[in-house]
């Protein structure tokens, strides 16, 4: 199951890269900039969330920790 958390991470990855690849050579920008640093930020926590999730899916002894770890980042997000 961790494996599509891992495919899930990989993809937002790529995607985020892509997005920086775009604003890079768009025009007026900065007109952007704060819809995109605000996109970046909870993308950076959905990823967090996503690692976080990883051993929880697996049903490991770190799930309990990943858990109490995820739910005080989400919390954080409020």
């Amino acid at each position: 199951m961790s494996y599509q958390v891992t495919d899930t991470y990989d993809g937002i990855d790529k995607a985020m890269r892509l997005m920086r690849g775009s604003m890079k050579g768009m025009p007026e920008r900065q007109r952007y900039m704060r819809h995109y640093d605000e996109l970046r930020r909870s993308v950076a926590v959905l990823l967090v969330l996503l690692e976080e999730a990883g051993p929880w899916l697996e049903e490991t002894r770190e799930a309990e920790k990943a858990t109490s770890r995820a739910k005080q980042l989400f919390n954080a997000t409020r």
